[in-house]
């Protein structure tokens, strides 16, 4: 179950306390990660593939198709724009196994019920291996879900129709009737309502006691059916206040740097920055621009082609390989937005330059750290566990859960600790790693810092800094 941009330090006795005792019951991932970019879309393809965007191609919230249109990217929100990009890179939309495919070939069953974006949902199983309900479609179209419970309502703040919409036909139809092997639940708050009103407001407080209201009712529901699944409950990314907005076309054409807001010279895409025939001059000059932008946090290349990989090829960058995004999709420069501590007018903790008002997909620990809460017959009981973990290990670890061998490439790890016959989390040993670069001619000074968790070979991002 994930609980769109939900930031675990926004849980609380008095909003969340179906969340708190679940927790309790179960095992706590104290320390959970997002994967970068910290976008919805990106983040719904590794909780479904169990891997960063380089092993399953999906780069953001927006991606470049050229075919579909050469000039910007096209909104993978609307799964209409999934599925036509789906077919012009020959069915290959995610460049791994689904977990909901690997299940669904083995012989299990599988259920998706969402009050997200369309395209959100459909990446949690875009091969359609099994039911996938949505405010906006049902797959298969012949399931009677529009006939037993109409048609889901107009989005509001919080979104408490069509979220009621989701977990009704969650717990009426899909859990008493199909009793799939493997079900994902994904609702919109309080990302939805932190957009609009932002984080800490009354409106985000009222949000986030409906979604455990939610969970209540899931929990009732599995208790009346005498099922015992297997749960876990995640965010996909953290959530930050805004300080100004960025609009990086017009910068970059202001600064000589593109032709026109509508050239193809240079193509922005969410924060992937594509260079036509990867001219490597115009590389150079947009990384030095960005690293003298007081808004912009560290910047990405592609890594050198000798010497240390974690390095990018332009000067004071280091790589997209160290961050999980060196697929062919990306763009030729990858930055984030510069971040802070500071606390808004409702005494949350952490600003980003970029975007309005309040949202995500930057590089601040506030955005990449996440809940992760399990509970279930297979899992620990009141365990807290240090032991770095990420939205790339849930699905690995449902597998496993499930008897099922992973197929295709895959980045996470099995989370043996939280296991019932597994390790203490005290016997899992965990590294911190800090990789730094610094612009060679030091003018201006610009040095740029990531630091991750290891877990044997799995690693995690924990944030990403810069010093001027």
């Amino acid at each position: 179950m994930v609980w769109d941009g939900m930031r675990p330090d926004l849980m609380s006795c008095d909003n969340t306390p179906n969340l708190l005792k679940f927790a309790q019951n179960g095992v706590t991932f104290a320390d959970n990660h997002s994967c970068f970019p910290t976008l919805t879309r990106l983040n719904s393809a590794s909780i479904s593939t169990s891997a960063y965007p380089t092993t399953h191609g999906l780069m953001g919230n927006n991606i470049l198709a050229t075919e579909l249109n050469p000039y910007h990217g096209i909104s993978t929100g609307d799964y209409h724009n999934l599925v036509a990009f789906n077919q012009v890179t020959n069915h290959q939309l995610l460049t791994t196994n689904s977990i909901a495919h690997i299940v669904a070939k083995s012989g299990g069953t599988v259920a998706t019920a969402t009050s997200c974006s369309t395209g959100a949902a459909f990446l949690l199983d875009h091969q359609q291996n099994g039911l996938i309900v949505n405010h906006s479609y049902v797959f298969p179209k012949s399931t009677p879900i529009v006939k037993q419970f109409g048609s889901a309502p107009e989005a509001n703040y919080p979104n408490i129709g069509r979220n009621t919409y989701a977990i009704d036909v969650l717990t009426e139809y899909i859990l008493p009737e199909t009793q799939p092997n493997l079900t994902y639940v994904w609702l919109s708050d309080p990302d939805h309502t932190q957009h609009h009103y932002g984080l800490g407001t009354a409106e985000n407080m009222e949000a986030i006691r409906h979604m455990d209201d939610n969970l209540g009712r899931i929990l009732s529901t599995i208790k009346s059916l005498r099922i015992e699944p297997d749960i876990f409950i995640l965010s996909d990314h953290g959530f930050v206040t805004h300080e100004q907005p960025i609009k990086i076309t017009q910068r970059l054409v202001e600064a000589g740097l593109k032709a026109s807001e509508k050239s193809r010279d240079v193509i922005c895409v969410d924060t992937h920055i594509y260079i036509e025939d990867n001219d490597e001059e115009r590389i150079d000059q947009i990384v030095h621009f960005l690293q003298k932008e007081a808004w912009c946090g560290p910047i990405f290349t592609h890594h050198m082609e000798s010497g240390n990989w974690k390095y990018g090829h332009v000067d004071g960058t280091l790589s997209l390989k160290l961050i999980g995004n060196d697929h062919p999709r990306a763009g030729n420069i990858l930055y984030a937005y510069n971040w802070s501590c500071q606390t808004n007018a409702n005494g949350i903790r952490g600003t980003s330059t970029g975007g309005s008002h309040c949202g995500h997909g930057s590089i601040s620990p506030f955005e990449l750290k996440t809940m992760l809460f399990a509970s279930g017959p297979n899992l620990k009981s009141g365990l807290v566990s240090q032991v770095p973990s990420g939205n790339i290990d849930v699905g690995l670890t449902s597998l496993y859960l499930l008897g099922i061998e992973p197929t295709g490439k895959h980045d996470g790890r099995i989370l043996y600790e939280a296991l019932t016959n597994g390790p203490n989390p005290e016997e899992v040993y965990f590294t911190k790693e800090t990789t730094w670069v610094e612009k060679g001619n030091g003018t201006p000074p610009f040095k740029e810092i990531v630091q991750r968790s290891h877990v044997k070979d799995t690693w995690y991002l924990d944030k990403g800094s810069v010093f001027r």
